[in-house]
């Protein structure tokens, strides 16, 4: 298999996760002012309890299946190998599809909303059709970003078309579903064109199992401290307050997934390297990353922490004003969330140290359910979100202190200095435009613009070497 240049992959995956940030935005800035907190509350309630029935049908299969996609030296080999992974995940998603319809029909709590249960229960389904991982493992980010567009494009017409007020939520979650299983089935039909075998002979399936429920293990631990929060905030409080802390943290992942798009391309190579024992590359690599995604991440964490209040009511609507202080916490899983992704999911898994992930994963697990139980009675969807930075901390800390057993973090001096500077300067910015302007408008574009330039321009003025870097590249084009 050719192998694509990291920043021809990263420009894709770019394009990719671009797109899941602007039409999401645009999508829930429309639907939270039409079926209000309640309706997103209840749509995101029901669409969390489905999460748990799709982790447990994918297994850890998502991540193995990069990995053991891009080992693969011929056809045959990663024919074999990706009819095997579709199997094992056919199977899983066939079980547990039946078992969530089970649950919806025979539990009464499911009961005044058992449209959008059947409806939301679909997305579990349609995993069945789920090798995104496949296309991940061929580096295919170029059909992956254009596949995405078309999908999203048609999704967010049918959001304008088919919801007009606060009874449409079904609508929404039917919608939704619908973009999932749209991205699967051209999956399967665009299957052909990778020249994938389809000889059922010989396949094995016993040897994927130890690594894949490894992985899984890892994967519901995960889940475990990002499904369970929503899942106790509808039990212990209301639907408006679920509603608050949805839409808070999905704005906070939709930032982190747009600015992760640099280390999701990684996998693939980084698990050459680690193939090769070739540390100095993976370190070379992984330092270089490191450096541009928390160059990204601080002003993003600090704006977002100081314009909260305005963000929510702006992206949200009025209805949404209580969710100003959550969103402010949330804010701070920005760099958390970011680099466990980083050191964890990317360099561990390309190292096969998946225990070492479990570890991080469920340590984080058991600190979040922990936190929330003592938390979420006291005060809401802020108690979830601060047990949520809390045990992400953790996480990412253990996660870098692993992964540097097996890669060496370099940092340089003058990059560090410079960021604390331009940081410092940012917020005291920040901080002046909102003091100083009423219209909340005004207020928002003045500090954002204001900032950056102040951030951008401090960098420079100090020689930050990343910053200067990215400048001279864009000098360079020109």
């Amino acid at each position: 298999m050719a192998r694509k240049s990291i920043a021809v992959n990263s420009f894709y995956n770019m394009i990719y996760r671009g797109l899941n940030v602007i039409f999401p935005l645009v999508t829930v800035t429309y639907v939270s002012r039409v079926i209000l907190a309640s309706g997103v509350g209840r749509v995101s309630y029901a669409q969390n309890i489905a999460q748990y029935f799709i982790t447990l049908s994918a297994l850890g299969i998502p991540n193995y299946g990069v990995r053991e996609i891009s080992r693969a030296t011929d056809l045959e080999e990663r024919s074999k190998t990706f009819l095997e992974l579709f199997f094992i995940n056919g199977i899983s998603t066939l079980f547990f599809s039946i078992s969530y319809y089970l649950l919806i029909f025979s539990c009464s709590g499911f009961r005044n909303d058992h449209l959008l249960y059947m409806v939301v229960g679909s997305s579990i389904i349609l995993n069945i059709l789920n090798v995104d991982w496949f296309y991940q493992g061929m580096e295919e980010f170029r059909y992956i970003a254009l596949r995405n567009f078309f999908v999203k494009l048609v999704s967010l017409v049918l959001v304008f078309v088919l919801i007009k007020d606060k009874g449409d939520y079904v609508n929404y979650a039917l919608i939704t579903c619908l973009a999932v299983g749209g991205n699967n089935v051209w999956n399967i039909i665009h299957l052909r064109r990778m020249h994938i075998r389809l000889e059922y002979s010989n396949l094995k399936i016993i040897h994927h199992l130890k690594p894949i429920l490894l992985l899984f293990a890892s994967a519901i631990s995960v889940e475990l401290y990002t499904l369970l929060d929503t899942t106790m905030i509808g039990i212990m409080c209301t639907n408006e307050a679920v509603g608050y802390y949805t839409n808070s943290m999905k704005l906070v992942r939709i930032l982190i997934v747009f600015i992760t798009s640099i280390s999701g391309v990684l996998l693939p190579k980084i698990t050459i390297y680690a193939r090769d024992n070739n540390v100095e590359k993976c370190s070379d690599v992984v330092s270089k990353v490191f450096s541009i995604m928390l160059l990204i991440f601080l002003p993003c964490e600090i704006g977002l922490f100081l314009l909260s209040d305005d963000v929510a009511v702006l992206l949200f609507g009025k209805s949404f004003v209580a969710a100003g202080v959550t969103l402010r916490i949330a804010s701070l899983l920005i760099c958390t969330l970011g680099f466990s992704n980083l050191f964890g999911t990317q360099v561990l898994i390309a190292f096969k140290k998946e225990k070492l992930l479990l570890v991080t994963t469920g340590l984080g697990a058991i600190s979040n359910v922990v936190l929330n139980m003592f938390l979420i009675p006291h005060f809401y969807q802020n108690g979830a979100a601060v047990a949520s930075v809390v045990s992400e901390t953790i996480v990412t800390l253990l996660s870098v202190k692993f992964a540097c057993r097996y890669i060496k973090l370099r940092m340089d001096g003058r990059y560090l200095i410079s960021l604390l500077v331009s940081s410092i300067a940012l917020m005291v910015v920040v901080c002046v435009v909102i003091i100083n302007i009423d219209n909340l408008y005004l207020r928002l574009m003045v500090s954002t613009l204001s900032g950056m330039i102040v951030y951008a321009y401090i960098n420079y003025a100090m020689r930050n070497p990343v910053f200067v870097y990215f400048i001279s590249k864009i000098n360079r084009k020109n």
